[in-house]
């Protein structure tokens, strides 16, 4: 992708998010992702959107209401599109610190920074998250604790 094309999305992905960010003021609701796809005239703009307290479908109705009249209003978006705001869903990393607590209890795949400099990957249950960073049961006798910088990738491993 040309550096102009880059950027143009990036500006585009940024006033989506502000305004997702608007929409969700006040509420137990926050934003995780923005993602815009595709070309003018058939782009995809996804939001992703997560709460403490787990989402409900009339929440994320609301969201998509408001943040499709405000995109319109504002032309933020060359073109027709397609608006679809969502959980993260199973299959998306957990990309912010505040994702974390609600999952202790539940087995990830750690990809993340050693002291070396090198990366590494632990499967364990996570067993605390605080604002510094995680720490996960990666065995009986083994527990690490990363902080939040030093982890790359993580994903909550689905038992089936």
């Amino acid at each position: 992708m040309s550096e102009l094309k880059q950027e143009r999305a990036g500006g585009i992905e940024a006033r989506i998010r502000a305004i997702a960010e608007e929409v969700l003021q006040g509420s137990e609701s926050y934003v995780v992702d923005v993602v815009v796809r595709g070309n003018k005239g058939s782009r995809v703009v996804e939001v992703f959107v997560d709460s403490d307290e787990g989402l409900n479908v009339e929440e994320l109705a609301r969201v998509s209401r408001e943040m499709g009249f405000l995109l319109d209003t504002e032309d933020v978006v060359d073109g027709r599109y397609s608006l679809n705001v969502s959980s993260p869903g199973a299959d998306r990393p957990i990309s912010l610190p505040r994702q974390f607590p609600k999952h202790v209890g539940r087995k990830f795949r750690v990809r993340y920074r050693t002291e070396e400099g090198q990366t590494a990957v632990e499967e364990g249950e996570l067993e605390s998250a605080t604002a510094d960073g995680i720490a996960l049961r990666v065995s009986p006798s083994k527990q690490i604790t990363l902080g939040f910088d030093d982890v790359i990738e993580a994903r909550v491993l689905l038992p089936w």
